[in-house]
């Protein structure tokens, strides 16, 4: 990769922050002497004992102007332009899912590559196109072309229900879930979209694009397993003292956790010899069952074993 102009810093530091071992990706700075030569005036009006020197304006290089453009982080744009620079394929695809759904029409992929995303339009002899092509051998893509104008039937633009919609919905209700006191279900985003955007979905398109929403804010529920090690570590690290056992299948899936803090365990002779185990079933994917042990101190306060 060679940097030459302030999009090639860009596309570079994007490049390091996907992959952020230090070792990869080294900057090689070459240095080379230039001589700059200018059109210099003295303006009359500054010149004089200070001797300030008036420097005409030069033109700037279009190549430069080109790639002064925002790199767009978000999936859930209405607005499509030629100039827009995405920081990489997947997020310009996800936007174009998301403009199609808005628009209520259909595409399908001419072209699709590391360095090419090409679309066009499923009416037969139909103007819309759509052109992307990645930048300096980066990541990011910029919008080259785009036609916006269909001149195909009305019935291939409104026919959305051929292609799934339930990934594009899914990040239009994310805020939605953001509050996790929020009561908000699949009819209700039935409701919505059939409100707001004209898009009549199904029960189980609305149901799905609700675990999508859940699943960007929240993360994979079974990612959350392999991540259970780590944190059982850190806990045990951060409170010394603690019981903390993780026990596994023979086939390395999760059986059960148990955890005891120090704190609890040093303050169960302070208490009463009561034991209260309570039980509760976790309404997720897994059908986990959580149990509980509490005791009771001198205050009849029950206290976390």
């Amino acid at each position: 990769m060679e940097i030459r102009n302030n999009m090639g810093v860009l596309v570079y530091m994007e490049t390091k922050k996907e992959k952020r071992n230090l070792g990869m990706y080294p900057l090689c700075i070459t240095v080379q002497d230039f001589d700059l030569e200018c059109s210099m005036s003295i303006s009359n009006e500054f010149a004089g004992s200070s001797g300030t020197l008036k420097l005409i304006d030069m033109p700037t290089s279009a190549k430069i102007v080109e790639y002064k453009s925002i790199i767009i982080k978000e999936n859930t744009l209405t607005v499509i332009e030629v100039g827009q620079v995405y920081k990489d394929k997947q997020t310009i695809a996800s936007a174009i899912k998301h403009y199609y759904v808005m628009n209520k029409f259909q595409f399908r992929v001419k072209r699709s590559s590391d360095r090419n995303y090409c679309l066009i339009c499923v009416g037969e002899d139909c103007t819309w196109h759509f052109k992307s092509t990645s930048i300096n051998d980066s990541a990011m893509f910029k919008v080259r072309k785009f036609n916006s104008l269909h001149k195909c039937s009305l019935m291939d633009n409104t026919y959305i229900q051929h292609k799934p919609t339930f990934m594009v919905v899914g990040s239009i209700v994310i805020p939605k879930y953001a509050d996790p006191k929020t009561v908000y279900t699949p009819k209700d985003i039935q409701s919505d979209m059939l409100f707001v955007h004209s898009v009549n979905l199904t029960y189980m398109q609305a149901w799905r694009a609700k675990d999508k929403a859940l699943e960007f804010l929240r993360g994979h529920l079974a990612d959350s397993y392999s991540r259970l090690p780590s944190y059982l570590y850190i806990l045990e690290k951060t409170y010394p003292g603690s019981v903390v056992k993780l026990k596994k299948t023979d086939d390395n899936c999760f059986l059960y956790a148990f955890v005891a803090i120090s704190t609890s365990i040093n303050g169960w002779k302070y208490c009463r010899p009561v034991v209260v185990v309570d039980r509760t079933f976790l309404k997720l994917t897994y059908r986990e069952i959580m149990l509980t042990v509490r005791t009771m101190d001198a205050a009849d306060i029950l206290d976390l074993l």
